[in-house]
């Protein structure tokens, strides 16, 4: 069973002690105080109790369907508007949460004024009861979070994690910067969050504004950057040796379950901005070097590919050989070789032609030529757009590495897309399901197992059979001789868009688990 400081920790770290320093302004007696690391915990009596279940209080009467000791109570403010209309209301419920002996009371504010929550608060605390405001939340999802968490602890602290990384991904995509980032990781945890570069520099720092103790965290910090609560690896970019930075989390209290798990969730996230900031600032730099654009744009486009050669050789007369061949195959006028043979990676920018408005011919001859993986970027006709360009592109790059089977031309439109297939893995209990829903075409011999997975997933792909044959280089009444065997196989019926979904999602992840292994 979990405790309150549990659930505290995992689900809203940032609440606050209903009449404890930094919590209700009102004052009165408090049953704990504000932790070490300055975010509000409740006291013994409050952080040990057990938590049974959730109630959520609604605006009618009964304002609860039933109600046991042990249960922890969301109050919404618009529902206690409407069950506690005045102060002897706001009294009687509060005596009535008393003898209901429940284990806390968790205040959500609405969209009116706080008089009526704070007055609660106050009669509650008073009899005893350990109080914590929330703010602003959804009533609804948090008690499906404080189930989830009762039910299944893991799973709950992974969608959690996972619920950061989204909102992460999303801040990325738009550009946000890794002082964004840090910004939104220090609110989700309730902690003064720290992102350092490659040297251990920081690169971003975040103390939120309402938790206690946070500039003194950041100070002991810059006074003594190795005591800290917690310290997170970014991955460098692919070929890159070393570490590409760190998140660091400040404070005295030890870093709870959550807030490992979700660090190194994250470290993905924060390893593609750290590596867009880098190129920004990079690309900053050769601007005003003033390096030229191909002539024939714009529009231009920005192509990224490893530096490393096809078959494997990476000195740098392999790497000058391989640069040879690009500006033969693409002349000065219609593209530009950026960096040098002693680059991490391969950096183009080439004018996207009138018949190849978004250079997507351009990027597949460049990644025949290389026999590798090539980013494209979108169009861009401002050169001041260049920066911005190969940032989104480095990142795709990153991103379409982990696809399996990885394809030849990766587009920066569709980087969202790569980021959610490349972490289908990480679904809670998928790789089980997946394999579970595909235990009818596995059971065989590797060689059959991927001549059925590849036959299934090219007809799901394509939009009939005849494209499917295409793919797989056999006749249609081949496939459609494969199909009929698996859908009995099976116990199918691939014309079910449901079961279709599923299926491709699953051989994905099994692909994606073979391909690793």
């Amino acid at each position: 069973m979990a405790t309150l400081g549990d659930l505290q920790r995992a689900l809203f770290p940032t609440a606050r002690l209903h009449g404890a320093p930094g919590g209700d302004s009102t004052g009165g007696p408090a049953t704990g105080g504000p932790g070490a690391d300055g975010a509000a915990t409740p006291g013994r009596d409050g952080a040990d109790r057990d938590v049974g279940w959730v109630r959520v209080l609604k605006a009618r009467v009964p304002a609860f369907d039933a109600i046991d000791p042990g249960d922890a109570v969301i109050v919404p403010g618009p529902a206690l508007a409407v069950v506690a209309p005045g102060a002897p209301q706001i009294l009687e419920l509060a005596a009535a949460l008393a003898r209901a002996r429940v284990s806390a009371v968790l205040l959500v504010e609405g969209d009116g004024g706080t008089e009526a929550l704070d007055a609660l608060g106050r009669a509650a605390v008073e009899l005893g009861l350990t109080v914590l405001s929330l703010g602003r939340a959804d009533p609804a999802a948090l008690e499906r979070s404080v189930i989830g968490f009762l039910v299944n602890r893991r799973a709950e602290l992974d969608r959690r994690a996972a619920e950061l990384e989204a909102q992460l991904a999303g801040l990325a995509l738009r550009g946000s910067g890794p002082e964004v980032l840090a910004q939104a990781i220090g609110s989700f945890l309730g902690r003064v969050v720290v992102i350092e570069g490659r040297r251990g520099d920081p690169i971003a720092v975040h103390a939120p504004a309402d938790l206690p103790g946070s500039a003194a965290a950041v100070a002991g910090y810059l006074a003594r950057p190795a005591g800290v609560a917690l310290r997170v690896t970014i991955p460098a970019p692919a070929g890159e040796p070393g570490a590409g930075g760190r998140l660091v989390l400040l404070g005295d209290a030890p870093p709870d379950e959550l807030e490992r798990i979700a660090s190194q969730r994250i470290a993905t996230v924060l390893a593609l901005e750290l590596a867009r900031h880098a190129a920004v600032r990079q690309a900053r730099e050769e601007r005003r070097r003033g390096e030229p654009l191909p002539t024939d744009g714009p529009p231009w486009v920005v192509l990224l590919a490893s530096q490393a050669t096809a078959d494997g050789r990476d000195g740098i007369d392999a790497r000058e050989a391989v640069r040879a061949g690009l500006r033969q195959l693409l002349p000065p006028e219609r593209a530009a070789l950026r960096g040098s043979a002693e680059s991490l990676e391969l950096r183009l920018v080439a004018a996207a032609p009138p018949d190849d408005p978004d250079g997507l011919a351009t990027a597949d001859r460049v990644a025949q030529f290389l026999g590798r993986q090539v980013a494209v970027s979108r169009p861009f006709r401002d050169p001041t757009g260049r920066a911005a360009a190969e940032a989104s592109t480095r990142a795709t790059l990153d991103a379409g590495e982990g696809l399996a089977p990885p394809p030849a031309v990766l587009r920066a439109t569709r980087l969202p897309a790569y980021l959610l297939l490349g972490n289908l893995h990480n679904l809670p209990d998928g790789l089980r399901d997946a394999r579970e829903l595909l235990a009818p075409i596995l059971a065989a011999r590797p060689p059959v197992q991927a001549s059925r997975l590849a036959t299934l997933r090219a007809v799901l792909e394509t939009a009939s059979i005849g494209e499917a044959a295409a793919r797989l280089g056999v006749h249609r009444n081949t496939v459609g001789y494969r199909v009929a065997r698996l859908e009995m196989l099976g116990d199918w019926d691939l014309a079910d868009p449901d079961l279709r979904f599923a299926l491709l999602v699953a051989i994905r992840i099994v692909q994606s688990e073979q391909s690793a292994g």
